[in-house]
């Protein structure tokens, strides 16, 4: 049997609780970002003030700037390592060694993907 219409649509308090509740938590995402963004905007400072510091004493801010990126990726590149199972480190050292020292740029890329399509002519038998 069918439930009454009334049963099937959700009460008016319902409704007005419902809204209430999810823009309270909208309200408190926002205090939380703002407090968040104030923290990053001090952090942002103190690092601005260390590369002019570096500037002040001769120091490049745009090859400052660079290396801090890149020992980021490193650090990064060595957390991904760090969680591989050794015998995926392994797979891992042998998969870089089979690429060569200029497997990740785009001509070392274009010769890999050369000698695949080869290879894999040859296995076809053309």
């Amino acid at each position: 049997m069918a439930r009454a219409a009334s049963e099937n649509s959700p009460s008016d308090g319902h409704v007005k609780e419902a809204v209430a509740n999810i823009e309270e938590t909208y309200r408190k995402l926002d205090t939380e970002r703002g407090i968040y963004m104030n923290k990053c905007k001090s952090i942002r400072g103190e690092m601005k003030e260390f590369y002019s510091d570096a500037s002040n004493l001769g120091i490049s801010k745009k090859l400052l700037a660079k290396i801090i990126k890149e020992r980021e990726y490193e650090r990064k590149i060595d957390k991904l390592t760090a969680d591989l199972e050794p015998d995926e480190r392994s797979e891992l050292e042998m998969l870089i060694e089979k690429l060569g020292e200029f497997g990740s740029t785009p001509l070392g890329q274009a010769a890999l993907a050369k000698v695949d399509g080869a290879a894999t002519l040859a296995q076809a038998g053309a």
